[in-house]
């Protein structure tokens, strides 16, 4: 666990990546000394830990848009003055829908995939498990079976 000027660094780091990642670019400022903004404490987390430090919480975020192929905006709404990334709305229905999904994985995981004696090289599921890169997982149609016909006497 970090603590002191090792935690203020790793918060500093983690908002600079979070805003390159996440926020539309801007123009450089102008010359002179530059200002570091940390970025607000993430409210309403319904699932993630209250007290997640941001760089984790960026990772999972960065994690959640390479398994769906997406970008922040696609459960986050855009606060209409600023034209960033509103986190804490509620307000598109693809960020309840996480939510649901998230509890899902982490049901799977903690509850049935526990219980396997050996579950083999798949060791937990992750929204890509099903969504492979896309918001809409494809529908799975399995090779139709194969019969072999019956050897000749």
């Amino acid at each position: 666990m970090l603590h002191g000027k090792h935690l203020f660094s790793a918060v500093i780091a983690a908002s600079l990546l979070f805003s390159a990642s996440c926020l539309r670019a801007q123009t450089a400022p102008p010359a002179g000394p530059q200002v570091h903004h940390e970025l607000p404490k993430p409210t309403n987390l319904q699932v993630l830990p209250k007290d997640i430090a941001p760089a984790d919480l960026i990772a999972i975020m960065r994690h959640f848009t390479g398994d769906l192929g997406v970008h922040c905006s696609f459960c986050h709404e855009e606060n209409a003055q600023t034209h960033r990334p509103d986190f804490a709305s509620d307000a598109k229905p693809e960020k309840a829908a996480a939510r649901v999904m998230m509890r899902m994985t982490q049901d799977i995981n903690a509850k049935y995939l526990a219980e396997l004696p050996d579950h083999g090289a798949m060791q937990k599921v992750s929204c890509g498990t099903c969504h492979r890169g896309q918001s809409t997982p494809a529908e799975f149609v399995p090779a139709p079976e194969k019969h072999e016909p019956p050897a000749a006497k």
